[in-house]
């Protein structure tokens, strides 16, 4: 008798502390995820409104939850501090039309589904919430995804999704790297290629 009180009395410590421990977690950013995806989705999913009105809608929604100079200077690098004031200008207009896009592609997938937050931790100035996308009424579907925030003057702001491991981030720089390796640094060329794909 005396080692199954001990068992039950280790198992609520073991539950206890679990509990403590996931509400001591950023419930303010969980929060902001699951809005966001919830609202995205919705967005993507609404046929009741045309696409014009589906792309307005969903890129509102992007803009204000978005740190979009700090995402466009970090896929650019150097190229950024080289760049002329002309050349920043154009190239920031080009990339919010073409990262809005790509947003779109990675979510219009998943309409229909809905997004659990499973947990969240802090990375240095980021938090990162996790979560899974899940069909309703079935587990065969769960893609893992990791959101990294950044929580600036009591503004929330998405820095980075990772898909399945995936960082669209670090992948939009790595692709942006090897188009001026391969042009000559010529930004004004991967500004022409950015407004090209988002047409």
């Amino acid at each position: 008798m005396t080692k199954i009180r001990l068992h039950i009395y280790l198992l609520l410590l073991f539950w206890s502390f679990n509990f403590t421990a996931h509400s001591s977690n950023f419930l303010e950013e969980e929060n902001f995820v699951t809005s966001f995806a919830d609202s995205a989705i919705s967005i993507l999913s609404n046929d009741t409104i045309s696409d014009p009105e589906r792309t307005s809608s969903f890129t509102e929604l992007v803009m204000s939850s978005i740190d979009l100079n700090l995402i466009s200077k970090f896929v650019l690098s150097k190229a950024w501090k080289n760049a002329s004031d002309e050349q920043k200008e154009n190239y920031l207009i080009a990339f919010k039309d073409y990262f809005v896009s790509s947003y779109a592609n990675k979510l219009d997938q998943y309409t229909g589904e809905k997004v659990d937050v499973i947990g969240s931790q802090e990375a240095g100035k980021y938090v990162i919430v996790e979560s899974n996308i899940v069909r309703e009424g079935t587990d065969t579907l769960k893609i893992n995804l990791k959101w990294r925030l950044l929580n600036k003057n009591n503004q929330i702001k998405i820095i980075d999704l990772n898909i399945e491991g995936i960082s669209l981030v670090i992948a939009q720089r790595e692709e942006f790297q090897s188009f001026l390796a391969n042009n000559d640094y010529d930004l004004d060329k991967l500004i022409e290629k950015i407004v090209s794909v988002s047409d």
